[in-house]
């Protein structure tokens, strides 16, 4: 069922949809390139298949356990695209381990996922990360935080992290109750949202450029 993933334009029903489907779904992301115009920037990051068991935050399930890196980057990957990973090992996994993320935090970063990418180009907004104005502490390191309000004021967010001088990386994807952590932040208005097919990228990808006044 994975192939109806791609067409959501709402949150993703875990009783319908399978860690399987979702590797499934997002492995034809694979490749592409998210490039964002705003009005003083180029940002531009690529989507790795590698990079979901860290998005939807296995590593807090299985930090505990004595194989965990087998649950990291691709080889976790892997292992959800096989159908080795449920929902209730995730669940067992956060309450050995006694994290302070949860199963909710887990399961919504889950369901609004697909939703999130498929209409990534449509009402998303991006806010520029300035110590002196964040409000509250966070673990995150992003320099953009890529967001939309969604209904009952949750706000779904991809966390981009500036690496070196020209490269810009997807850092995590997570889902905020409140508006605390991008409220005081600067917005800056996004005129283009592309998500560039692997296929059509010709030259190497110029990451994080600034737009020089004319």
């Amino acid at each position: 069922m994975y192939y109806e993933l791609i067409k959501l334009k709402n949150l993703m029903d875990l009783s319908k949809y399978t860690l399987k489907d979702l590797a499934l779904y997002f492995e034809k992301y694979d490749g592409y390139v998210c490039k964002i115009v705003t009005t003083n920037r180029e940002i531009k990051f690529k989507i790795e298949v590698s990079s979901l068991p860290h998005l939807i935050g296995l590593q807090y399930a299985f930090k505990g356990v004595r194989n965990k890196n087998e649950y990291k980057g691709f080889s976790g990957f892997e292992k959800m695209k096989n159908g080795e990973l449920t929902y209730n090992d995730i669940m067992k996994g956060i309450k050995n381990n006694n994290t302070k993320i949860t199963w909710t935090n887990i399961k919504n970063r889950i369901k609004y996922l697909p939703f999130f990418l498929n209409t990534i180009e449509k009402n998303t907004k991006l806010k520029v990360r300035d110590n002196e104005l964040i409000i509250r502490s966070t673990a995150l390191h992003g320099n953009y935080f890529l967001y939309k309000n969604f209904l009952n004021n949750n706000f779904p967010m991809f966390s981009l992290k500036n690496i070196g001088n020209e490269r810009t990386i997807l850092e995590t994807f997570i889902v905020e109750n409140n508006i605390t952590l991008l409220g005081a932040l600067k917005e800056e208005k996004i005129k283009s949202i592309e998500l560039i097919s692997p296929l059509d990228i010709t030259s190497p990808i110029t990451i994080n450029k600034e737009i020089q006044p004319l």
